[in-house]
């Protein structure tokens, strides 16, 4: 038998099991409600040695409500509700943003709400996605589609057990990453 067929017969039940995989993840984010919990971000930025640390809580009402309240080490508040993205800081004040008008904002909330939501033809609209793992133990890794959110962003890699997410890794164009950790109650 040829190599590359050899290759082909073994390869394509492990495409089928990732599939699966994913599908299983889909449906138990799906059928959570809500989320409440605390994170820890890292950002490691090019133009700073050292990295910057933020926390705060992150919150998740099905189907697409998402608020991440930095806490420290300044008071910062994204909030995602359907198309509306308000952000309120100390510097600029409150601000309110459709979603629709912002392709490059868009695939970032969705990384996040869509995942969380077990929104799979959400996250094919914004992502080609990449998933390694099983149900207990799980990593989607995120690819932007349009030119315009490659421009922010390389990928989105969340990583979870079950129903959980647990980390969300962003890659930015530029070289920059952050890491954020999330712990649900």
């Amino acid at each position: 038998m040829k190599p590359w067929i050899m290759l082909l017969l073994l390869g394509w039940p492990l495409a089928g099991v990732g599939q699966d995989g994913l599908d299983q993840v889909m449906r138990l984010l799906a059928a959570v409600p809500a989320v409440e919990g605390e994170f820890r971000e890292e950002k490691q930025l090019a133009v700073l040695k050292e990295p910057l640390i933020a926390t705060g809580k992150l919150y998740y009402r099905a189907p697409n409500f998402l608020r991440k309240k930095t806490l420290a080490p300044q008071p910062e508040d994204y909030e995602a509700d359907g198309d509306w993205l308000t952000v309120e800081t100390l510097a600029t004040g409150r601000r309110q943003f459709d979603l629709n008008g912002y392709p490059q904002l868009r695939p970032l909330v969705e990384a996040i709400r869509a995942t969380q939501a077990g929104d799979r033809m959400t996250l094919e609209r914004y992502y080609r996605l990449e998933f390694q793992g099983t149900p207990a133990d799980w990593t989607l890794r995120l690819i932007p589609l349009a030119e315009e959110a490659t421009r922010y962003i390389t990928a989105v890699i969340l990583r979870g057990q079950n129903e959980r997410i647990s980390s969300v890794e962003t890659l930015e164009a530029d070289g920059d990453r952050s890491v954020m950790s999330l712990t649900v109650r």
